[in-house]
């Protein structure tokens, strides 16, 4: 398939307006994947990127100041495409933002999306496929897909014009040589930045909560950049922000009764017992399993909601194991995690092949583990209580 370039992207754009496409365009790079929801030639929403939770919360921060964080959160099951576009659609049939705001949101998720999308033509790396699969059933608008992808197209040329083009709003700016500024900026100023500039936040983070112009804001410090006195990072998405603060397990307060069921299938007793503490302290209920022959009548029992699989086990490995775990009708769609201290492309192919949704290195890493259990569980609303369905 040949990568995709701007006039390409313009092209089928126009396409799909002509011919009224209804359904998804998906755009791929080597490290990125987009999602484009069209209704009827017009753009529905998108998504994909990779600060897709990130760009959620900022922006429904940015558009529906009033809604309190707290009130939205990511819960059990698995992780759908439409999810941020289910919420908006639960809250404003209970009234909790207006219809205004939802479009001032979606506007803005397509365009970060298609900025991103832009950017990443310029590295001749993109590829586009289509599906006619229908995942919106309702549509909050329908975005003119030209209108919005001019305006993009404008707003990238003002970056590439401002020598910004090799530069990503997603990445966050760190103050590298706080002393080299002394000399020009007050005490005041420079405590301030060494606070913004931690490493924490993106340019486009920055930009929204001081309201500030993401193109000055960039330019403003691009000087720098090119002294080496602050450098941009790539910055990891918030996909976890909702995991439990760590605190001795004793002070722990147990599991919710309703919290997701996580399993661990090892034969090491350390691993078991190191998941389980993970998984604990991030509010989940946990069972270990250590014998592989007992691995499915255990499941069966206590029908957990995700699976870590251990690949190199006595008597039957981990292939062996999940490929019998597919075969129960009860475990089609359960994430299974393979855990392995091999993490070879052949390894990765096989697990596949017998169903494995995912791969993990050991050790385990507690924030990698709480990140697997996110990405791979269904994001819900919970807003005063109501559950937002699935």
């Amino acid at each position: 398939m040949e990568p995709l370039k701007i006039t390409q992207l313009v092209n089928r754009f126009q396409l799909n307006k002509d011919s009224y496409f209804t359904g998804r365009m998906d755009l791929r790079s080597p490290h990125e994947t987009w999602s484009l929801f069209f209704r009827l030639g017009r753009l529905v929403w998108a998504t994909g990127g990779i600060h897709r939770f990130r760009r959620w919360y900022r922006l429904l921060r940015q558009c529906c100041p009033e809604l309190p964080q707290n009130n939205i959160q990511l819960a059990n099951k698995e992780v759908s495409k439409v999810w941020e576009y289910l919420v908006l659609i639960i809250l404003l049939k209970r009234q909790r933002i207006k219809r205004e705001q939802a479009i001032a949101l979606i506007e803005q998720t397509i365009t970060e999306v298609l900025f991103d999308i832009i950017q990443t033509t310029t590295e001749g790396t993109l590829t586009c496929r289509f599906t006619t699969q229908q995942t919106l059933e309702e549509a909050i608008v329908l975005v003119h897909s030209e209108q919005i992808l001019n305006h993009t197209l404008h707003l990238w040329q003002r970056w590439v014009d401002a020598d910004l083009a090799t530069y990503s709003p997603n990445l966050a700016p760190v103050l590298q040589q706080p002393d080299r500024l002394r000399g020009q900026l007050s005490e005041q100023v420079l405590t301030k930045l060494e606070t913004t500039l931690d490493g924490q936040s993106t340019l486009r983070d920055i930009a929204a909560t001081t309201k500030q112009n993401l193109l000055l804001l960039t330019g403003s410090i691009i000087n720098y950049v090119h002294k080496n006195w602050i450098e941009l990072q790539p910055i990891a998405d918030l996909v976890d922000l909702k995991s439990a603060p760590v605190r001795p397990i004793s002070t722990l307060p147990p599991p919710a009764a309703n919290a997701s069921l996580i399993a661990c299938v090892d034969d090491n007793l350390n691993v078991c017992r190191t998941m389980e503490r993970i998984l604990t302290l991030a509010g989940y209920r946990f069972i270990a399993v250590q014998d592989p022959l007992k691995t499915l009548p255990t499941l069966l029992e206590h029908k957990p909601d995700l699976i870590f699989l251990d690949l190199v086990m006595p008597i039957a490995s981990g292939y062996e194991i999940c490929a019998q775990i597919r075969r129960v009708s009860a475990f089609k769609n359960t994430p299974v995690v393979i855990l392995t201290g091999n993490d070879g492309i052949v390894d990765r192919v096989r697990a596949k092949l017998v169903g494995a949704s995912d791969f993990l290195a050991k050790p385990v890493d507690g924030k990698r583990v709480v990140h697997a259990v996110r990405r791979h569980l269904l994001a819900t609303t919970v807003v005063s209580q109501d559950v937002v369905p699935s």
